[in-house]
Order: C-alpha cells, then sequence, then structure tokens
C-alpha cells in the first residue's frame, strides 16, 4: 500500500476512535457538544485518536516494507538458483578431458 492509503486509513481510523470516545464522554456527562481542544477530556479524546491512528499506519508501514524486503529476499535466492543450474548445465555439456595415468615409479 502507498502513503496515500495509509493517511486515508490513519484519518478515518482519527475519526472514528475520537467519534467513539466523544460519544462515551457526551453519554457520561463529562462535556457537550462537539470535540475539541479546550477540555481535558477534548484533549484526551483526539490525543487518543491520535495515537491509534498513528499506530495503525506504522503498523501498516512496517508490514509493507517486510513484504518489501521479503519479496526481494526470494528473488535474490532464484536468481541464485537459476545460475547455478546454468552452471550445472554448462559442466554436463562439457567435453571431458582424458585423465591422463601417470607412470608410477
Amino acid at each position: 500500500m502507498g502513503w496515500i492509503t495509509r493517511r486515508i486509513v490513519g484519518f478515518a481510523v482519527s475519526a472514528v476512535v475520537a467519534s467513539l470516545l466523544w460519544a462515551f464522554a457526551v453519554s457520561r456527562g463529562w462535556v457537550s457538544g462537539e470535540p475539541n481542544l479546550t477540555t481535558a477530556c477534548g484533549v484526551l479524546a483526539i490525543g487518543i485518536a491520535f495515537l491509534v491512528s498513528l499506530s495503525v499506519t506504522t503498523r501498516m508501514k512496517r508490514r509493507d516494507e517486510y513484504e518489501r524486503a521479503h519479496d526481494q529476499y526470494v528473488r535474490a535466492w532464484q536468481e541464485y538458483y537459476a545460475r547455478m543450474a546454468s552452471y550445472q548445465q554448462q559442466q554436463r555439456a562439457a567435453p571431458q578431458r582424458p585423465v591422463e595415468k601417470t607412470q608410477e615409479r
């Protein structure tokens, strides 16, 4: 996934988490209205939403990097085995030189 996808997912996760936390705070009667940074509860809700969003997008990025590295590793081994198979075929196809017998003394 590209960085644009991660940004979209991060925004969506942030919005959902902030909405859920704010709805919980409103249902408890701690705040009223919309989430803002003027109350401690608003700062807490938006901060938690930011941290959750950051952790989700960071995990996505690390997984993409791991998959890319794994693909490169597999490709390198496939190329190595292809070279070795080609080398073995060349060895089999090469004419064999007769071994000269040396006289024993």
